[in-house]
């Protein structure tokens, strides 16, 4: 009796053990490109430029319908209309998410969309150059393949930045390597 009682809980360990593991995969992009000149005081609301706008079309064509389960975005204008026209394609709602804009959140965060999304469910964030790097760390980017997610060393004001508008990271929130982290261009 023991060794069929055994043998039943190692099977079914073994064939549960795939989905026991598999956590939601999260889609990470900067903010398309905004207006050169903005009012400063006015920073949250800096819109974007013309190739901002069609930066964002370009996103939307990135994804089909059912790729993705939910989008957030920060609080900002520009990462708001960079999610829009992707968000209105596929008739999802974009949420606010303080770990868009807030490093203190994104633990918590990443926590949440653990619990909240199924295995292999896909969510995108939409956040801003010097949170992207930060976002990436908390999913776990180990530290040898950080240069070669595009993670360009600190700025004068110490922040670790990422450079350009045409990136989209891929993270598996299942893995612990380099493997769970892609980037490409679009």
């Amino acid at each position: 009796m023991r060794i069929r009682l055994f043998s039943f809980v190692f099977i079914f360990a073994w064939l549960c053990a795939p989905t026991l593991h598999a956590q939601p995969v999260v889609y990470l992009v900067r903010h398309a490109e905004k207006l050169p000149e903005w009012l400063g005081e006015y920073d949250a609301h800096h819109p974007l430029s013309e190739q901002g706008m069609a930066r964002a079309q370009k996103l939307a064509e990135q994804f089909e319908k059912g790729a993705l389960v939910a989008i957030y975005s920060s609080r900002t204008t520009r990462t708001l209309h960079t999610a829009m026209p992707l968000a209105q394609k596929l008739w999802l709602k974009v949420e606010i998410a303080p770990a868009c804009t807030d490093t203190s959140a994104m633990a918590s965060f990443f926590a949440e969309l653990k619990k909240k999304f199924k295995p292999n469910e896909a969510v995108l964030l939409v956040s801003h150059s010097n949170i992207i790097p930060y976002l990436l760390i908390k999913a776990g980017i180990p530290e040898t393949c950080r240069k070669e997610m595009g993670i360009v060393a600190p700025d004068e004001s110490g922040e670790l930045m990422i450079e350009g508008y045409d990136s989209i990271w891929r993270i598996d929130l299942s893995r612990e390597d380099c493997e769970g982290f892609t980037k490409k261009r679009y």
